[in-house]
């Protein structure tokens, strides 16, 4: 457990936003979108990606490093099996080549308030 003192704020993030240009294992990315598009709506994090290693490896770098979620077609494919909420409820990504080098990842997290 951690004690926080009077003054203090401890901050936990499970994703990387708000970076310009930085670099995980040979993939750099920039956050061009953090939260909410319309009032009561999922929040989305998007980023631009460059690369020059294979999709796959870029892929993986963004669902585990970059923000951590499952792909969509998984969370599609367990949520017509599963249809509780806590299924429902979790982090999914698109994965999308844009030109050589170039991959846009969106993390979707539904809307939960």
């Amino acid at each position: 457990m951690t004690n926080i003192t009077q003054g203090e704020t401890m901050t936990i993030t499970a994703h990387i936003n708000r970076q310009k240009n930085k670099t995980i294992d040979g993939v750099t990315f920039t956050n061009t979108h953090s939260g909410q598009k319309k009032a009561y709506g999922d929040s989305f994090y998007e980023y631009d990606v460059q690369s020059d290693l294979p999709a796959e490896e870029v892929e993986r770098v963004c669902s585990e490093r970059v923000y951590k979620a499952m792909p969509e077609s998984q969370y599609l494919a367990e949520c017509k099996v599963d249809r509780s909420m806590d299924a429902h409820f979790r982090a999914h990504y698109r994965f999308q080549k844009r030109g050589e080098g170039q991959y846009f990842y969106q993390v979707c997290f539904p809307y939960t308030d």
